[in-house]
């Protein structure tokens, strides 16, 4: 599409964040443009496609009942209903509870929260990447046959953890080896899990620094992957040896797939280093990964992302209508899933501590045991674990 040389509200970036964004933006009359660099929304997918139930968006986030109506997936995007969690340690020992999830199709989800965005009467420009921002909101915009330069009222910046936008405003990780998780993912054919029951697998040989997951996405698929962090790594390694490593060596998944096929490989970051100090600037609103809004604790990042992409739109809307402040939307998040993010980021931390090494790892989770395993995985903070309280409160002095 021609893009225009001016919109009130620009979204970068067509995810979940971005598009209920542009969504909000549109509906309230406002001309907005939602940017997106791929060719088509959603692909390729970049996602383990879990997507926890709105009952248990109800539990796990308590003060943002936004989650529970945003998390409801339209059925024709579900692909599988799991109903548990497993975690399985370095040796083996399986940690089991009750977790309901929708497992989605999530090219198709972020195409149907796009459609949503076009519906409320947002424009759409697709292989459009945004390479610079300056201060007055001129946004540069590459796309494979031109570029233009367009200006905004407010730019809201959902464009991932490599966020062009965040950069722009100086809200860039500075420790990519431990804040930001690198990911690989085989979409395998031919599987025969339970596909009611995702695995998570922990341990140095898995995942240092992180998690594997298996992921049933029908009776004969499923999302095989993991998310790591360099500073972890053995030096000399390649990612793509430790996915080999689950798939051959871990007897959990492959008595699973000895006849299953790679049917897709994609590699993503996962911000998991906690919100950004500051996610607005004069004009400017980040969500999403952009904004850090990630569980770092499990790489979970769906529900925040809708939630803080809603919240951006309504604050850019209430900023244009009555010049309320842009800071009013970190104020709001924060008090809506602030806790969780940092709780999430805490926990983290003191697993980066007690789980320097396979043993370690294997005696953590037998002294948490599924009960509290249940809550780290909620991110919430056990209550075995009441230091880690302490240092929430740490982090959340600069609320």
């Amino acid at each position: 599409m021609k893009v225009q040389a001016s919109y009130d509200i620009v979204v970068v970036g067509a995810g979940p964040a971005g598009s209920n964004a542009a969504r909000v933006a549109a509906a309230s009359g406002y001309k907005t443009l939602l940017i997106d660099r791929r060719k088509v929304v959603g692909i390729p997918v970049q996602c383990g496609e879990y997507l926890p139930t709105p009952r248990e968006m109800k539990d796990m986030f308590p003060n943002c009942p936004r989650t529970m109506k945003l998390a409801d997936a339209p059925k024709d995007v579900i692909t599988n209903k799991t109903t548990h969690m497993s975690l399985i340690s370095p040796y083996s020992k399986e940690y089991k509870f009750s977790l309901e999830a929708n497992v989605i199709d999530r090219g198709m989800f972020d195409q149907h929260l796009a459609n949503q965005a076009l519906d409320s009467g947002a424009e759409l420009a697709l292989d459009s990447r945004v390479v610079s921002r300056r201060k007055d909101n001129a946004l540069r915009i590459r796309s494979s046959s031109n570029v233009n330069e367009i200006k905004a009222k407010v730019v809201i910046g959902a464009d991932g953890p490599r966020s062009i936008i965040a950069k722009s405003i100086g809200q860039n990780y500075t420790n990519d080896t431990r804040d930001v998780s690198q990911s690989l993912q085989y979409v395998m054919e031919g599987v025969d899990f339970d596909p009611r029951f995702p695995m998570m697998f922990f341990g140095h040989n898995v995942a240092p620094g992180g998690y594997a997951w298996v992921i049933q996405k029908s009776e004969s698929s499923a999302n095989i992957g993991f998310g790591l962090r360099r500073s972890h790594m053995v030096p000399g390694s390649s990612l793509r040896s430790y996915l080999d490593h689950l798939i051959r060596r871990n007897p959990a998944v492959s008595k699973h797939v000895r006849h299953a096929r790679i049917i897709s490989r994609v590699g993503a970051s996962i911000p998991v280093g906690g919100p950004v100090k500051r996610s607005y600037s004069n004009g400017v609103l980040l969500a999403g990964d952009a904004a850090g809004h990630v569980m770092a604790s499990n790489g979970g990042g769906i529900p925040t992302a809708m939630a803080g992409g809603e919240i951006a739109g309504e604050t850019a809307v209430s900023h244009l209508e009555n010049g309320d402040s842009l800071s009013e939307y970190e104020n709001r998040w924060k008090q809506e899933f602030g806790i969780e993010l940092y709780s999430a980021l805490a926990i983290l931390r003191v697993a980066d501590w007690m789980m320097r090494t396979d043993s370690l790892t294997e005696v953590a989770m037998k002294l948490t045991g599924s009960r509290y395993l249940e809550d780290v995985i909620r991110c919430r903070i056990p209550t075995p674990l009441s230091f880690g309280t302490r240092l929430v409160s740490k982090l959340f002095e600069k609320l």
